[in-house]
């Protein structure tokens, strides 16, 4: 099978990738608070979440959770809860923020971002502060139940029907290919030394507005 009628499903995808949302703002967050390496960290996160998606998604979990409503219900109340928590813990470790100390380095790869739900605490760029960042870029994509559905529509609609299974894992692959670049390409920009010396000027005012939009994203989760 050529890779030509996969085309669209892969334009799609960038496009809806490449869209601001909790995955981009994540990696935005630790990328300019912390360093290159913790939003790259943080982006592999992401992306592991949406794997976890992506495979639920082609192998027909949806349907399942179509089946099962409440399963789906669930997942969305959990996921709020978590965004709502990581906005508040944000809020919280902003207000107890004293005075930016000015000790920039010259590559923007500084010291350590903040995690949630815990966000006051530095995070530590050796041993375990990785698997933070990593976790909370996993925690923030698998917090919205809504790719799920996501998924399912985007892969019935645009995968061609009689694709073999190698070519289905193919097309997984090129997708989270396209969504790491990306991300790496946030990090790696919104780690820039300018970038990162503004952020800490103005980081409790940016902080408090990241907390307000994580709170709200949550909210739009909860079922009405």
């Amino acid at each position: 099978m050529s890779w030509l009628p996969l085309l669209p499903l892969l334009g799609v995808w960038i496009l809806v990738v490449m869209s601001p949302g909790p995955d981009f703002l994540i990696v935005l967050r630790y990328s300019a608070g912390g360093s290159r390496r913790s939003g790259v960290r943080a982006a592999a996160g992401v992306v592991t979440g949406i794997g976890v998606w992506a495979v639920a998604g082609l192998f027909g979990v949806t349907v399942l959770v179509q089946r099962f409503e409440w399963l789906y219900t669930t997942a969305r109340v959990a996921g709020a809860l978590f965004l709502v928590a990581f906005g508040v813990a944000t809020i919280r470790a902003a207000r107890r923020q004293s005075p930016p100390a000015h000790n920039d380095t010259a590559d923007g790869d500084t010291a350590s971002a903040d995690d949630a739900p815990a966000a006051a605490a530095p995070v530590n760029t050796h041993g375990p502060g990785r698997l933070r960042e990593w976790r909370a870029g996993l925690l923030t994509n698998l917090a919205n139940p809504k790719a799920l559905v996501f998924f399912g529509a985007l892969f019935a609609s645009l995968l061609p029907h009689r694709t073999d299974l190698v070519m289905r894992a193919v097309t997984l692959g090129a997708m989270l290919a396209v969504a790491f670049a990306w991300f790496s390409a946030v990090a790696f920009l919104a780690g820039s030394p300018w970038i990162t010396r503004g952020y800490r000027r103005l980081k409790k005012r940016l902080d408090l507005l990241t907390g307000g939009l994580f709170i709200g994203m949550g909210a739009l989760l909860i079922p009405r």
